[in-house]
């Protein structure tokens, strides 16, 4: 009797922790997600590319910036032409920084354990960008942290952005 009543207090202990498990389904729509990252946005930079640069981009996109506010579609656009115009050599390097990994793609969080949530569709996005003037030759270089959320349709249509990119305006000079 003793150890039927500890082994359904262990079934009982057991079903109340959570389950650290992602579905497949969610997984594979991360792995989807990142690939799109990848495929338009950083390939689109690295290869000059402006279609492809902002293919990922949902027409609704709220871009919110390192300096605060935030802009939609078309002054993205122009973002975009102005890196494209000025700059060459452009590379992403992922996870560049990170403390024992070079992974630079993650979602979902653990905690806080109130908060905790493991959507595939918000995705963290760390590495450095570098470029170089295509003018004055010199190079840049910006640690950066992206949020992005990705729509139904495997569009981004909002994005929080850390980056520092004094180094960027001064390759003008």
């Amino acid at each position: 009797m003793k150890k039927l009543i500890l082994l359904t207090l262990a079934l009982i202990v057991a079903s109340c922790q959570s389950s650290n498990t992602v579905s497949e389904e969610d997984s594979q729509t991360f792995e989807k997600n990142v690939q799109t990252l990848k495929d338009t946005w950083i390939q689109g930079y690295e290869q000059e590319n402006f279609d492809q640069a902002i293919s990922f981009m949902a027409d609704s996109i709220q871009w919110h910036a390192p300096a605060g506010g935030s802009i939609g579609i078309e002054s993205l656009k122009e973002s975009v032409k102005y890196w494209l115009d000025n700059f060459e050599d452009i590379s992403f390097t992922e996870g560049e920084g990170l403390p024992g990994t070079d992974t630079g793609f993650w979602g979902g969080n653990t905690y806080p354990a109130s908060e905790a949530m493991a959507g595939p569709n918000n995705v963290r996005m760390y590495g450095t960008w570098r470029m170089t003037n295509s003018t004055t030759g010199k190079s840049a270089s910006v640690k950066s942290y992206v949020v992005l959320s990705f729509n139904d349709d495997g569009k981004v249509h909002s994005v929080t952005e850390y980056g520092y990119y004094g180094n960027v305006g001064e390759t003008f000079e």
